[in-house]
């Protein structure tokens, strides 16, 4: 072999490892900062399409969020979160006077703190009217805007009030409740 072959084939022997260094050598370090900034580009993306899709959904959020505070409006007129005796009393009158119902006596009692989420008032309660006009009355109150219940009623036969009289009577006792928020 000649010494120019041989000057040739070390041009290019040391031409080829130049090349393989500078591959591997020298842009190593520049073909992880792209393959680092290929990987964050790839997660913006994703945070771009979950943040459209969020924007997208925003007017649905926004209508079931002032549907249930309407909800939540309503709840608080049935339970409210302060006890406002006069104005059960006035419900319960108001009521029984619109069904023929003639208390006798409606008093307080202590407040029943027993429950985990809200109080019982209860209200001790007589009065006078008929089966009909009884069962109207306890189905209206349990259809108010507070939440009321009835329990433990005693009903006691009473024969019509004069002489020629056709009507009958129950004599009622018992506890009316109604509940407040704790």
């Amino acid at each position: 072999m000649k010494k120019q072959q041989q000057t040739l084939i070390g041009i290019i022997v040391a031409f080829g490892i130049f090349v393989l260094f500078y591959f591997r050598v020298l842009l190593l370090p520049l073909n992880k900062k792209i393959s680092e900034k290929i990987r964050l580009i790839g997660e913006k993306n994703k945070k771009l399409q979950e943040a459209i899709l969020l924007q997208e959904s925003l007017p649905l959020l926004q209508q079931q969020t002032e549907a249930l505070k309407i909800q939540v409006a309503d709840l608080e007129k049935k339970l409210p979160n302060k006890p406002d005796i006069p104005e059960l009393i006035k419900i319960i009158s108001r009521v029984s006077s619109y069904y023929n119902i003639k208390i006798s006596n409606i008093t307080t009692k202590e407040m029943d703190t027993s429950a985990k989420d809200y109080n019982e008032i209860p209200f001790s309660i007589s009065f006078t009217t008929n089966y009909h006009n009884l069962a109207q009355f306890l189905a209206s109150i349990a259809q108010e805007k507070r939440i009321f219940a009835a329990r433990d009623l005693v009903l006691t036969y009473s024969a019509g009030s004069s002489a020629g009289s056709k009507d009958n009577y129950l004599n009622i006792s018992g506890v009316i409740f109604s509940y407040v928020l704790k």
